[in-house]
């Protein structure tokens, strides 16, 4: 029998390119090796958990970022945009 050992999970680095910190920031969260940028965040699988630990992981970059701003803007590209390097 094979043990399986939990190891904590890396999070994605914040800082570099704002799009694509988002994109893996939202691909660890749901679990994706990567995402179309383009895609739907609630149509890769999102859940309202999901949102709210995304929102918590990239606050460290955007202190600024809302829950409602995933909502308002649901794709990497377009969050991204919004968010901009404020």
């Amino acid at each position: 029998m094979t043990e399986r050992v939990d190891t904590p999970e890396r999070e994605p680095a914040l800082d570099g390119d704002r799009d694509d910190v988002i994109a893996a920031v939202w691909a660890r969260a749901l679990g994706l090796e990567s995402i179309d940028p383009d895609a739907g965040f609630f149509d890769l699988g999102a859940t309202s958990a999901t949102v709210l630990a995304v929102v918590q992981i990239l606050r460290r970059r955007w202190p600024h970022l809302k829950v409602v701003h995933v909502f308002s803007h649901p794709t990497a590209a377009r969050l991204a945009a919004f968010l901009g390097d404020a």
